[in-house]
């Protein structure tokens, strides 16, 4: 289930996001890059981990640029506050750059309001009364903020969404009107990812849109052309890069929780 913040956060955070993990298999699972950041809240009796690490209870995480096997065991929720490329460093203050491919307690990042807002939820039934207490907490943390070139980034990242993440460097120079070093040191400190990278995440998930609404689940062919790809084994290659699995096992084999969370067999993990 997804619920979309109060306007005020909306240019900040795209959505908050509620799975019910229960007792599945041998509990892994795989999440994969999205192009955005976020801040995971885990509810109940049971625990997350990575690489046999037990996960704080509220944690934040920046950039992936490939996949992740996680580990949950007993019964656990997560709500997770999913946030636009630029809007997690937006509103924590925090370097984007300095988050990528980490997972960090949250509470190492700001301060120990984290426990008041953690217990808050846990004593919280309705999704939407959850996420009335998410946008009260993070519409504080927005006031105390001011960032710099927040404007540019959003409308450069929206551009490369709109374009399904297919650019030339010289066309975003052109939209932004800044040089493209000021563009890579910027996207840098607030997102995290280079615009090339961010639009070649950006565009796996267009292709993933264009071919979940077909209905074929093994004929990729007619939208790889679409989704900028060069060819079949271009395509292929880009997809296990980032999600460490074949288009045919995402699609067939796998259980879906989101679209980049996803429970499979245990002949099908990859560690």
């Amino acid at each position: 289930m997804q619920i979309i913040p109060s306007p005020n956060l909306t240019p900040y955070i795209k959505h908050y996001l509620f799975l019910d993990l229960m007792d599945f298999h041998n509990g892994l699972f795989r999440t994969f890059a999205d192009g955005n950041t976020g801040i995971v809240f885990c509810l109940g009796e049971g625990a997350l981990y990575k690489d046999g690490i037990k996960l704080p209870k509220v944690f934040c995480y920046g950039q992936i640029t490939d996949y992740r096997v996680l580990e949950t065991t007993g019964t656990l929720r997560l709500i997770i506050a999913v946030f636009k490329p630029f809007g997690m460093s937006s509103i924590l203050h925090t370097p984007a750059g300095e988050l990528k491919n980490k997972i960090i307690d949250l509470e190492s990042v700001i301060d120990n309001s984290v426990s008041t807002i953690y217990e808050a939820l846990c004593e919280t039934v309705s999704n939407l009364e959850i996420a009335k207490n998410l946008n009260d907490y993070f519409s504080i943390l927005l006031q105390k903020r001011e960032v710099h070139m927040f404007s540019m980034i959003a409308a450069a990242t929206n551009w490369i969404a709109e374009r399904n993440g297919l650019f030339k460097a010289e066309e975003l120079i052109h939209f932004t009107g800044y040089s493209q070093r000021t563009i890579e040191r910027t996207f840098h400190n607030l997102v995290g990812l280079a615009p090339k990278k961010l639009g070649g995440i950006i565009r796996l998930h267009h292709f993933l849109g264009e071919v979940r609404g077909t209905g074929n689940k093994y004929n990729f062919t007619p939208k790889v052309f679409d989704s900028g790809y060069f060819d079949q084994a271009h395509m292929i290659r880009e997809f296990r890069k980032i999600t460490g699995l074949t288009p045919t096992t995402y699609h067939v084999k796998s259980k879906r929780l989101a679209v980049n969370v996803i429970v499979l067999p245990d002949e099908n993990i990859q560690l």
